[in-house]
């Protein structure tokens, strides 16, 4: 079995899905990994690491391609995959964008190409080892919170920031722990289940309202006006519920910020553009970015490289990994 890693080609993405570590897991437990030129560079790993660790490296992606069984990757590549040397019995791993491609998906497979999905694998009760997607997640909701409070007014972030979380797996978590790492008010979170209470209250919520819908969204918007809303309300795998429609919007004060995480799932908020910052006529910015993880490459690609690693163990068969669902 041979692995290639290949340089992210997403707009602004700096991460890398295996690094020297994982690759010396990988070969130590007779994986065989070539590298693409230059993949690590951004998060901060040179080629001679990679080669240190027993990968081989200097191929361009077409060579990568060409010569693995198996293509790992953090965000799905920008070139199209029908120019690589695509054969049945490759497996292309890595965040996939399901929902967004499913139809291309669905065609890979017709012709024996399987395409394994982080934002899929299943997760009941504490991440697994191979749970990039919960990883990243804690990354982005962390980061999500602090830069779309840069996003208010100065005057605004001279005092405690009002903030509404929608969402209570990890990225809603990880945006709680950062408003009360800042100063801020604690935030109010809106959960699916009351089982999410202890979790948020944990993490430094002030209060937890279960059963997200639209009416409650809105009158908790009317009632306190928070200052930034971080909307990260999805269930893996599906299209994420529109929380914050067009009356909850004009309910918010010119100047409000919306993050919205899950936008690739559709979003939570009806105004939300994809990779995009958009200004509503009542002042209320809307914003996301499909990679806030990528802001901290070298922690990130770590963190995910664990776990592609563990992915790939478990489905060559190697002993000693956690087993899937299948």
């Amino acid at each position: 079995m041979i692995a290639g890693v290949l340089r992210e080609t997403a707009p602004r993405e700096r991460r890398v899905a295996l690094t020297p570590n994982d690759v010396r897991r990988l070969v130590g437990a007779g994986v065989g990994v070539i590298v693409e030129r230059d993949a690590g560079v951004g998060a901060g790993f040179a080629d001679a690491a990679y080669r240190a660790a027993g990968a081989s490296t200097g191929a361009d992606n077409y060579q990568v391609f060409e010569r693995t069984d198996l293509i790992a990757w953090v965000k799905t590549p920008a070139f199209e995959l029908d120019s690589m040397p695509l054969r049945a019995g490759m497996r292309l791993i890595g965040f996939q964008d399901p929902i967004v491609r499913q139809g291309a998906i669905a065609a890979l497979r017709a012709r024996g190409i399987d395409s394994v999905a982080f934002e899929l694998v299943p997760r009941d009760g504490e991440p697994t080892a191979f749970d990039a997607l919960s990883a990243m997640s804690r990354f982005a909701g962390r980061l999500a919170y602090s830069e779309g409070r840069q996003l208010l007014s100065p005057k605004v972030r001279t005092r405690a920031v009002r903030s509404l979380i929608l969402g209570c797996g990890q990225a809603g978590l990880a945006a709680i722990r950062a408003a009360v790492a800042l100063g801020d008010e604690k935030p109010t979170v809106i959960g699916k289940r009351m089982a999410q209470e202890a979790a948020a209250l944990s993490c430094g919520a002030g209060v937890f309202v279960p059963h997200p819908e639209q009416a409650v969204v809105r009158d908790h918007i009317e009632r306190e006006t928070p200052d930034l809303i971080v909307c990260a309300a999805v269930h893996r795998g599906e299209r994420a519920p529109v929380l914050l429609d067009t009356a909850a919007l004009n309910a918010l004060g010119a100047g409000a910020v919306v993050v919205d995480l899950t936008a690739k799932a559709g979003g939570n908020c009806v105004a939300t553009r994809i990779d995009s910052t958009v200004t509503l006529p009542n002042g209320v910015v809307v914003t996301h970015r499909s990679n806030y993880p990528s802001a901290q490459p070298r922690a990130a690609s770590e963190k995910y490289g664990a776990a592609m690693a563990a992915m790939i163990l478990e489905l060559i068969g190697a002993p000693g990994e956690f087993a899937l669902e299948r």
